[in-house]
């Protein structure tokens, strides 16, 4: 795969995962219904009930991994690819980069989250949970940032000072 195609996919990857970033936190990821009472989350939504009921580390976990981080990627992977190709903070490009993909680690925790609520909420007659449009908005977001952090290597930074 060549330099310009890395770049095309990943800026292509950036803008996907931005603009689905909008209707994954504002559509419903799930559907609680508890003893008959029908409750659409967002994942906001999820947040606050986490907090409401009690569970605030729980609560600041799934905002930091649902909500900011997926931000902070596709922030920083903006800025990555905006000033590609020019000599500007190519040192903290690469300290960024190396800082995202460490904490691209910490993104599929909002799966498992939502997996094991999923099978804690199917608990026949008393609880169900089901899957919304959101999920899938979310999921695509996840994919987006995972890819487009591994299409854009930071050799292509590297590959940039050697050749100014």
């Amino acid at each position: 795969m060549t330099d310009e195609t890395r770049l095309s996919m990943a800026r292509a990857l950036v803008v996907s995962g931005l603009i689905l970033y909008i209707p994954a936190n504002i559509l419903p990821v799930m559907t609680i219904t508890i003893t008959g009472q029908v409750e659409p989350l967002t994942i906001m939504g999820g947040v606050l009930e986490l907090y409401d009921s009690g569970l605030t580390p729980v609560a600041a976990v799934v905002f930091l991994a649902s909500i900011v981080v997926p931000f902070l990627k596709l922030a920083v992977m903006s800025w990555i690819l905006l000033l590609h190709g020019t000599s500007e903070l190519r040192e903290g490009r690469t300290l960024m980069y190396r800082i995202l993909h460490q904490i691209g680690s910490w993104s599929m925790i909002d799966i498992f989250l939502l997996s094991v609520l999923a099978a804690v909420g199917q608990l026949g007659i008393l609880a169900s949970v089901k899957a919304e449009p959101g999920g899938l908005f979310f999921a695509a977001v996840l994919l987006c940032t995972l890819f487009a952090a591994e299409i854009y290597h930071p050799s292509l930074i590297w590959k940039e000072r050697r050749t100014t």
